[in-house]
């Protein structure tokens, strides 16, 4: 195939495919959501000092949850591209060989995060191989399917979120051991820090708007605008609830025992703890967001060469995440005196790791076509 093919092909994964035929604004856009899953990441082992100004801390607060949903959001959209050929042909050979890719991948990546959540207890990467499988079940649907079912699962988790912890004394958000298998369940569908409900919803969301012609700045403005007006709708939402008190219409009192006011309160927030319908619309604007603006800037040629050493570690994200963990983590551990802690200590670290790994990522690419991870990835599965 010639690199004129290669680059009008669709069918090629984002995740895999040559330069040529990417679209690096989605690398690029990968990126920022691995710097905003550093910052969040490290926060939880550099506290804030007493003297840290506001702003600083309450800035640090904005990429919780944030990030990790624009991650999981850009993923769907690789898998949409992954599967493109299929749609294309609408073949039982490219059907089942599309299915068997997405599927060989959630196994590759739930392997590997259940063994690094020895390290890492907040692992995504075994959520991830879940969301993979599932979506080699859903990959042939069309755009406005995966819509109905990316408003259904959030719904799921309110249900779970009212019947499990206050009728079964379920804890959220642990990250228990994965040796009996009711539990592991438990945890990747219910429970765990980024659960199928309703984390799946950022997944089939991309999964649709993969499906859209991405190169088309029309379609760049339609994202732009529609991740906006899911923000403020969410916004709206928490706002009439908790702050004009419209919460405290509910009859809760009246829905038996483990169900305190301030509970359903949750609900309507939009923090990544519990990851409500109003997290989800929130998280989705600024996966949408930050997705629409990095299309804007790598549509052009002089801006994409500029920004190349960025979309080069948008491209080796699966072992920038990892390293992050082993290298970053472990650093803060081991290194980092706790009274030295504060947020300008969280700010410099996570600036220098990003810039290392930027100056890593140009470096290897220049020499492999592929991350080491992803290299391995793809030499498992293909």
């Amino acid at each position: 195939m010639t690199d004129a093919a290669n680059s009008s092909d669709p069918s090629l994964s984002e995740i895999t495919a040559p330069a040529a035929a990417r679209l690096e604004g989605i690398d690029f856009a990968r990126a920022i959501a691995f710097l905003g899953m550093m910052m969040v990441n490290f926060h939880i082992y550099i506290h804030n000092a007493d003297t840290d100004p506001g702003w600083a801390t309450q800035f640090a607060s904005l990429f919780s949850g944030r990030a990790a949903a624009t991650f999981v959001f850009i993923a769907g959209i690789g898998t949409a591209l992954l599967t493109a050929r299929w749609r294309r042909s609408r073949s039982v050979e490219d059907r089942r060989a599309a299915r068997m890719s997405l599927f060989k991948r959630g196994l590759f990546l739930f392997i590997v995060g259940v063994s690094f959540r020895a390290q890492w207890p907040y692992d995504i990467l075994h959520f991830y191989g879940v969301y993979l499988a599932l979506a080699g079940l859903l990959f042939t649907f069309s755009k406005r399917w995966l819509v109905v079912f990316a408003i259904v699962t959030p719904l799921i988790f309110v249900a779970e979120y009212l019947a499990f912890p206050p009728l079964l004394g379920w804890d959220y958000w642990e990250s228990p051991s994965f040796h009996n298998p009711l539990v592991a369940f438990r945890d990747v569908f219910f429970t765990g820090h980024h659960p199928v409900f309703p984390w799946f919803a950022f997944f089939i969301a991309g999964m649709a708007v993969g499906q859209l012609d991405l190169h088309k700045s029309a379609n760049h403005w339609r994202l732009l605008i529609g991740g906006v007006i899911l923000i403020a709708l969410a916004k709206a939402a928490k706002f009439a609830m908790l702050s004009l008190n419209f919460v405290k219409v509910l009859p809760v009192e009246d829905w038996g025992p483990g169900y305190a006011l301030n509970y359903i309160a949750d609900l309507f927030g939009t923090s990544a703890y519990p990851p409500t319908p109003f997290y989800v619309m929130f998280g989705l604007g600024v996966g949408m967001i930050v997705l629409s603006l990095s299309l804007m800037l790598c549509a052009s040629d002089a801006r994409r060469k500029f920004v190349k050493p960025v979309i080069h570690a948008g491209q080796m994200a699966l072992t920038l995440y990892l390293a992050h963990v082993f290298i970053g983590v472990t650093g803060i551990e081991w290194f980092l005196p706790e009274e030295w802690e504060s947020i300008w200590w969280l700010f410099g670290i996570v600036i220098t790791f990003f810039i290392a790994s930027v100056i890593f990522a140009s470096i290897w690419r220049r020499y492999h076509k592929r991350g080491p991870v992803e290299w391995a990835m793809r030499r498992l599965v293909d």
